[in-house]
């Protein structure tokens, strides 16, 4: 949308439609039905109680909002032109009428959020164009977006995110590498049985068949019966991914890790949730395709505006040299997801602000020198999050750390050796009160985005650099045995392991040392006629 106050209220109303698709799970339900659409949330905007992400009152609206209001449609710029209207098959044709894939389909469940809050009678038009769309959007001609334009694309040789306002976040798309998958021989040493392989074959793909490796299979898993318990360590963390999951599944709350773990391997729960990684060894971990991003936070307003273009500067910066996954590979097991709200393939294209022409709390560090971070402890009780941070140590170890040695570097770099990075110790809300009053001047890079500010999204009162990393949970399930090698050198061993028949390695065995004795006996009587 474009950027000023005329645009506060339909924003507020754009976000609060986003979030209430999020918590009624329409993400899903719409990807589902457009095989093989795969969606990612990224949550910007906390989904969990919608009613703290209320829509502004129609009697008092202004701005953009007060237009759709009045000429009930709301206008929004899309893609293509009247006649050439993109196909990109599951993910929209807009050739056909209605259009259908998941963009459209989900731009019906906004609308429906949308027309329920002020009126069935408020049309979506879109406006179709290739060219000079984003200046109409701009001049608030046209309304907003569709939600597919590209978060991080520039605008004029800069990043979108200084010319723009944006909405809570609706969706990711998240890229996969792809490679060969090897091929497995199986060769059998005694009996040369090609049964037996081929039947150790079946057996191994039955393994496969109950083998859970991505949410999508999970939820087919639960829709198919059979067990539908899912272990959480908490409501909430349930209540977080409760609109990615099959509405049969039967959450159970457990006190510790090590109960998660084996309730897992015992078969009580068909599968779980947890924060990190758990043993690759044991479990198949897949993505919740839930990510929570962290960015550093300011206050907002015109003071914010130069530090928050430095900020950014150094986030892509730290991207593009990859350093996020340095400061990860360096802290294991932790895992940082790329989140890119700014383009990091050019950083020349996210200058620094000059240091002669800085103003506001920018200017304010420069003659400080003196950059001040609201830290999450007091100084008597630094927090120790294992490979995350521990603030105990000296020097500070971990993730987030090594990750602002890097960003100082950058900064440092930039505009003096001498700046001098102070973290100031604060819980509860004084330190929120500090930030937004900008006498500290940003928040460490790890709290959270999507959190709430007097029962409000920290969004509507608070400004964001480019996002750092996300979390991303994930859920793990038993991984079935799948190489059978240890049991025996043969198939006739591999085959009864797999059945899970102690009876039949035993008898494979007796085969095995019978052949080998009636080997040795033949070899015997040979020598003996030699």
């Amino acid at each position: 949308m474009m950027p000023g106050s005329a645009t506060n209220d339909l924003m507020h109303a754009v976000d609060a439609a986003v979030v209430r698709t999020h918590n009624g799970g329409d993400l899903l339900r719409v990807a589902e039905a457009n095989p093989p659409f795969e969606v990612t949330e990224v949550h910007t905007c906390r989904s969990l109680e919608p009613a703290k992400v209320p829509f502004p009152i129609a009697s008092t609206a202004t701005g953009l909002l007060k237009d759709v209001l009045d000429k009930k449609r709301l206008r929004v710029l899309a893609y293509g032109t009247p006649a050439d209207k993109p196909d990109w098959k599951q993910d929209g044709n807009y050739e056909v009428d209605p259009p259908v894939g998941f963009w459209p389909e989900y731009m019906a469940a906004f609308m429906k959020e949308f027309r329920a809050a002020y009126g069935n009678d408020i049309q979506l038009e879109r406006v179709w164009m290739k060219a000079g769309g984003t200046d109409m959007v701009l001049n608030g001609s046209i309304h907003m977006t569709e939600p597919y334009y590209i978060y991080e694309t520039l605008h004029n040789g800069t990043l979108k995110k200084w010319s723009h306002k944006f909405s809570c976040i609706v969706m990711g798309y998240e890229q996969q590498f792809f490679s060969k998958r090897r091929a497995k021989v199986v060769t059998d040493a005694v009996t040369s049985d090609a049964q037996c392989a081929a039947a150790l074959k079946t057996c191994e793909d039955k393994q496969l068949m109950n083998r859970i490796t991505t949410r999508e299979e999970l939820n087919s898993k639960l829709e198919s019966g059979g067990n539908v318990k899912m272990g959480f360590l908490s409501q909430a963390n349930f209540l977080s991914v409760q609109s990615m999951l099959s509405t049969k599944v039967e959450p159970v709350i457990f006190l510790s890790k090590p109960q998660l773990y084996e309730a897992v391997v015992n078969g009580s729960l068909r599968a779980a949730l947890i924060s990190g990684v758990p043993d690759r060894t044991n479990f198949t971990v897949f993505s919740t395709d839930v990510i929570s991003p962290r960015a550093f936070q300011t206050m907002p307003g015109d003071r914010s505006v130069d530090l928050l273009k430095a900020l950014d500067a150094v986030i892509v910066r730290t991207h593009n040299a990859g350093e996020l996954l340095a400061a990860a590979t360096a802290n294991p097991p932790f895992q940082a997801v790329e989140v890119h709200t700014c383009r990091a393939d050019n950083p020349g294209a996210v200058p620094f602000p000059a240091a002669s022409t800085a103003t506001g709390l920018l200017k304010d560090v420069l003659d400080s020198k003196k950059l001040r971070v609201l830290a999450s402890g007091t100084p008597g009780n630094y927090p120790n999050w294992g490979q995350d941070g521990n603030y105990k140590a000296t020097p500070m170890t971990g993730f987030w750390p090594d990750y602002m040695e890097f960003f100082m570097t950058r900064f440092r770099a930039e505009y003096g050796i001498d700046i001098v990075l102070e973290r100031v110790w604060q819980t509860g809300t004084a330190g929120t009160e500090m930030v937004l009053n900008g006498t500290v001047h940003m928040t460490e890079p790890y709290y959270i985005y999507e959190s709430l500010y007097k029962d409000l999204p920290k969004k509507w009162s608070h400004e964001f650099s480019c996002v750092v990393m996300g979390y991303q949970q994930n859920f793990f399930a038993l991984k079935p045995a799948m190489d059978f090698t240890a049991a025996g050198p043969t198939c006739d061993y591999q085959l009864a392991a797999c059945q899970g028949n102690t009876a039949q390695i035993s008898a494979a065995r007796s085969h095995q040392a019978t052949f080998l004795l009636a080997g040795a006996v033949a070899l015997a009587v040979e020598a003996l006629l030699h």
